[in-house]
């Protein structure tokens, strides 16, 4: 299985955080970045990504948010996608109930692996969101044939977009890049303080795993899973750490056994 899941929705990150605290009182931050809509001053803006620069001339209006976590990302930078997929079939809106209230419309969802692109056309998108997928280049080229898309950034290939990359790629392509970046320093914050309060686990050993249709794995560093335990003071596995996939695997997951 190679998706890893996202932490570039930085209000699901904080949830999750909260939920070790028992803290409550960490959304408004987000609720603050976020009120902060995009401006016509920002555009035309020129993201980078693994396939060229794509220049989005003017203030995007119908979004459509396809990578894990992308509709996330756009919702906590207060714009809301006309069409989104549903990674962790949540049901509904496609959003987890941290995200409960950022949707004055639900969007139409999209289907994930195998996306409907006639029904992504007909949404009539001026803008895509695609920055973590499985980066192939077909489907980039399906995507930009109807409008213009954000993919993957170098090195983001297979689900391996990073939570940085993920929020920068977003905010510049909303022309919203100070924001981006307000959204990752509150969350930088969150994690330090909540590694602050939990002193008990630094330097614990930690595995993230996931199960799948051919067994038990356990995701390896680079993958958003470990860095959101590592970032709270935890340590990765020793016996999964040895495990070092080839850059030609491209897979987040070490095969262990259950």
């Amino acid at each position: 299985m190679k998706r890893s899941w996202t932490l570039a929705a930085a209000t699901s990150a904080l949830l999750l955080v909260t939920a070790c605290s028992g803290s409550s009182d960490v959304t408004g931050s987000y609720d603050e970045a976020s009120t902060g809509a995009s401006s016509a001053e920002g555009f035309p803006a020129t993201v980078s990504t693994a396939f060229g620069d794509v220049t989005i001339e003017e203030e995007p209006v119908r979004v459509v948010a396809l990578g894990w976590g992308d509709a996330e990302t756009a919702l906590s930078l207060g714009t809301q996608p006309v069409g989104a997929s549903d990674w962790l079939g949540f049901g509904g809106e496609g959003v987890g109930p941290w995200m409960d209230g950022q949707y004055d419309e639900a969007p139409v969802i999209i289907e994930t692996l195998e996306p409907s692109y006639e029904e992504i056309a007909a949404l009539e998108p001026d803008l895509i969101l695609d920055t973590k997928s499985s980066g192939e280049q077909e489907r980039y080229d399906r995507l930009s044939s109807i409008a213009p898309t954000v993919g993957v950034p170098e090195g983001g290939e297979s689900y391996l977009t990073t939570t940085e990359q993920q929020v920068d790629l977003v905010a510049e392509a909303l022309g919203q890049p100070t924001a981006g970046d307000d959204l990752l320093a509150d969350l930088e914050a969150e994690f330090a303080s909540q590694a602050e309060a939990h002193p008990e686990w630094d330097g614990l050993s930690v595995a993230a795993a996931t199960k799948t249709s051919e067994g038990w794995g356990a995701y390896v560093e680079g993958s958003s899973r470990v860095q959101f335990l590592t970032d709270l003071g935890f340590v990765q596995s020793q016996e999964i750490a040895a495990w070092s996939p080839t850059k030609a695997d491209s897979q987040s997951t070490s095969p262990v056994s259950a």
